[in-house]
């Protein structure tokens, strides 16, 4: 209820945020739940059972959150007045708001529509929040895969997996149910289902009630399995190789008596890879006709269904020839073992899209009265349309988007200086404040970089100018300032260090002691930099004070007087002092250039 998922999101150093706020990927910070907003009808849950809040409100009373927030930055987000939509843990912020939190743990995710809705599916899958068997894992990672479209690489990121368990994970689908079902169980050990996975169906439910019955270990599986010899007959790869093969069983057959018999493969790792192999090779091949191809591993049965122009379930023959256009016309390839590379198609992969199309294709009459003609008016079908352009299609349009823009830009004095002031206005943080002097508001939709095409593009040469150099100056000023880094290596301050010294910037004449540089030091630094201090004519701030501070000519204690002093004291003093320092420059700054001429 309130405990962490640390097999989902792995522990983060917690940040305290300082405005203004640029939200990274996976950073946990600490937020005022006042940041955050519910957006209605996003959370999947809906119901939140009294008793069961009760509860989470006394622990939270007790121990606070204990298990973060997941939140994304809000479309019109300002680092300078962060704001977040939620998209997992809204019983967790009212608990929070309950009690009177004045912060709660939030992870930011810089996550899109899509991506939020599959993190909220996450977070909020009852199963996935206790612990769960591999196998419950492996329905969980197979909708998952769907819901990403097929992105094992994406999916396994979101998880926070490996791609070798969620590869793994997928594979456990092969195993029978009854499979399944003793691993969910607990009846059987991981490793016997991984073995059981990788036969036949129809051989695994027998050999699962031998290692029930007899307590077969894993390792004595993996010895009787491995000794399995698979029928190259059924085999979908090319076979010309397998001839001279020493694992061959026709081979073997010529020359021992205990052959298992001809056409058979006694290398099982040999023959798992060139099958995995041979179905790349005729997903690629679908691919050239159906814009989504899918193992059967990779989407749950009720995430697709069959497509057809005629029939009681048809879309009608010109919608089915729309939809042969649509990024959800489909095809699925098995990968059950002895089934391998069949072929299930056409069909759909939008199930919504699909029953209204059927719907279209199979109006219901409605009586007419019988004070009407009786002839029936015509019911007019929308006209066919495919759901969605195929990926491919989008992506190429992505890249023609892409080109013509940057030709564009290249005929466009006035484009080219909006694109460089998007991407420095983002690069320094998305300051909103600077925008002002050029007359753009804060409430405009500067977050994304259209948006900022669109204010840029308009203003003036002077505009763009002044708005220019404010940028430089503000990304200088305040760039990845909080981001924890050590002193001198920050990113930004080195680039800081390397601008001074090719432009040969006198660094001497630009230094000028203020009460921050002051405030830094403890007292006894004070008193040895203003022994070290010197003025145009050679004279250390030491012997100036005490030969313009004394109240006598005999006096040789005003300097002593004024370092026994309070650190406030001597700190307002040097506020005040007339002494010359603009021939000084501290040891602390000469050596970071030193080192950097190194």
């Amino acid at each position: 209820m309130n405990a962490p998922l640390a097999r989902v999101m792995p522990a983060l150093p917690v940040m305290t945020p300082t405005l203004p706020l640029i939200a990274v990927d996976g950073q946990l910070l600490y937020l005022p739940p006042d940041w955050i907003a519910v957006r209605p009808e996003f959370n999947p849950r809906t119901f939140f059972e009294d008793a069961e809040f009760a509860a989470l409100v006394a622990s939270v009373e007790r121990h606070g959150v204990q298990q973060a927030l997941w939140v994304r930055p809000a479309p019109d987000y300002d680092p300078a007045a962060p704001r977040f939509w939620l998209i997992a843990g809204e019983r967790r912020l009212r608990a929070a708001r309950a009690v009177g939190l004045s912060a709660v743990p939030v992870t930011v995710r810089l996550a899109d529509e899509r991506q939020a809705l599959v993190l909220a599916d996450l977070e909020n899958n009852p199963h996935f929040r206790v612990n769960l068997s591999a196998a419950e894992e492996a329905r969980f990672a197979q909708r998952f895969v769907g819901d990403c479209e097929g992105d094992r690489a994406e999916a396994a990121r979101l998880l926070g997996w490996s791609l070798p368990k969620l590869e793994a994970r997928l594979l456990l689908l092969h195993a029978a149910p009854a499979v399944l079902e003793a691993l969910t169980q607990r009846r059987i050990k991981l490793g016997h289902a991984e073995l059981l996975a990788g036969l036949p169906e129809a051989t695994q439910t027998g050999t699962l009630a031998k290692i029930l019955s007899d307590a077969i270990s894993v390792a004595a599986l993996k010895a009787r399995i491995s000794g399995f010899a698979l029928d190259l007959n059924a085999a979908i790869f090319d076979k010309t190789d397998c001839a001279t093969c020493p694992h061959h069983s026709t081979r073997q057959a010529a020359l021992f008596a205990d052959a298992v018999g001809e056409g058979r493969c006694q290398n099982r790792a040999c023959h798992a890879e060139k099958t995995r192999q041979a179905l790349l090779a005729k997903k690629a091949e679908l691919e050239t006709t159906y814009p989504s191809v899918f193992l059967d591993t990779e989407r749950a049965p009720n995430t697709w269904t069959t497509l057809a122009a005629t029939g009681s379930n048809g879309v009608g023959a010109a919608q089915f020839a729309a939809c042969q256009t649509c990024r959800a016309f489909a095809a699925r390839l098995s990968s059950q073992p002895g089934q391998e590379g069949g072929v299930e198609a056409p069909l759909c992969t939008d199930r919504a899209c699909h029953h209204e199309k059927v719907t279209a294709a199979h109006p219901v009459a409605t009586p007419s009265p019988v004070d009407v003609r009786p002839v029936a008016q015509p019911v007019t079908a929308p006209p066919p349309r495919a759901a969605g352009n195929p990926k491919k299609v989008e992506v190429w349009i992505d890249g023609w988007v892409r080109h013509q823009a940057a030709k564009a830009v290249s005929r466009d004095p006035a484009l080219l200086a909006a694109w460089t002031l998007a991407a420095l206005y983002r690069d320094a943080g998305a300051p909103r404040s600077v925008l002002l002097a050029v007359g753009l508001t804060e409430t405009a939709p500067l977050q994304r970089h259209a948006g900022l095409i669109a204010a840029f593009y308009p203003l003036t040469t002077d505009q763009k100018e002044h708005l220019r150099l404010a940028l430089v100056q503000h990304l200088v000023r305040h760039r990845d300032a909080n981001r924890g880094d050590l002193p001198g290596q920050s990113e930004t301050v080195q680039a800081a260090q390397t601008a001074l010294a090719v432009a040969h910037i006198d660094l001497t004449s630009a230094f000028s002691p203020d009460t921050t540089f002051w405030r830094a030091q403890t007292k006894a630094a004070i008193e040895g930099l203003l022994r070290s201090a010197r003025s145009p004519t050679e004279e250390t701030f030491a012997a100036w004070y005490g030969r313009t501070q004394r109240p006598s000519p005999t006096d040789t204690k005003a300097f002593d007087r004024l370092i026994d002093g309070k650190l406030a004291d001597l700190i307002a003093a040097l506020e005040q002092t007339t002494f010359d320092f603009s021939a000084w420059l501290p040891d602390a700054i000469a050596t970071r250039f030193q080192r950097l001429a190194s």
